[in-house]
């Protein structure tokens, strides 16, 4: 189904939880022409992408039963831009967990991403707007078994466990020399490498394994991570060095 499709079914359906209640999900008004230009100039380069702009026409958002708000304008609140310099806040469960949409520094949209604080792990959620909206139609449809809360109650724990997409600095250099500018900031080899450039979906890494307050780097343009694996205490992370 296309986007506008399944936003169509969320807005006109009812659906069921598993205490046997029903529900419908209250949906926002689309934003008109004027607003989405002055949107634009939160975005990176100024631009917002033509399928989050069929998006916003039709919707701003809803308040989900799953996620406490669906807000497709949410640009720049999610915050923690060591992950995500630019994205848009898709969803959040109200316990410090986030879904955002990845956005280049051209504007153009990428993954969707599971930003766990609890544990601490980043996992790649979907592979685009379609795979989120899917994913939620599939929550709402079917609300005992589903790909949400797979992602929520397991991979997240099982990702945790095993440190996910980790490399030592010193082995992906290795392997790597064209990054020698970016590993080149990250000042001496105490530091691991997340690589997501290829990762699948229900993959990521432990972003806080070596602490909450752990410096992160994220290369300019590709899928990859710098987190240094001595911790750093929180006001040196709060106000620099």
């Amino acid at each position: 189904m296309k986007n506008i499709e399944i936003i169509k079914k969320l807005k006109s359906s009812a659906f069921t939880d598993e205490d046997g209640e029903n529900y419908t999900l209250d949906f926002k008004p689309g934003l008109t022409t004027e607003d989405i230009e002055k949107l634009k100039l939160l975005f990176p380069n100024n631009t917002i992408d033509n399928e989050l702009i069929e998006i916003l026409k039709e919707t701003r958002g809803w308040e989900d039963y799953g996620l406490d708000d669906i807000d497709f304008s949410s640009i720049g609140q999610f915050g923690f831009t060591e992950l995500c310099p630019h994205s848009v806040t898709l969803g959040h469960d109200g316990f410090g967990n986030h879904w955002v949409l990845d956005i280049s520094n051209d504007g153009s949209l990428g993954h969707v991403y599971y930003a766990c604080h609890d544990p601490a792990v980043f996992i790649r959620y979907a592979d685009d707007l379609n795979g989120f909206l899917s994913s939620l139609l599939e929550f709402h449809e079917s609300p005992a078994q589903n790909y949400l809360n797979d992602i929520h109650d397991n991979i997240v724990y099982d990702i945790w466990e095993n440190n996910g997409l980790f490399v030592d600095k010193i082995d992906f250099e290795k392997a790597n020399t064209s990054y020698f500018s970016f590993l080149n900031q990250l000042e001496d080899n105490d530091w691991v490498i997340a690589d997501l450039r290829n990762a699948k979906n229900k993959t990521g890494f432990a972003w806080g394994k070596f602490g909450p307050n752990s410096d992160i780097k994220r290369h300019p343009k590709e899928l990859i991570w710098g987190i240094k694996k001595s911790k750093k205490g929180f006001f040196k992370r709060l106000f620099g060095n």
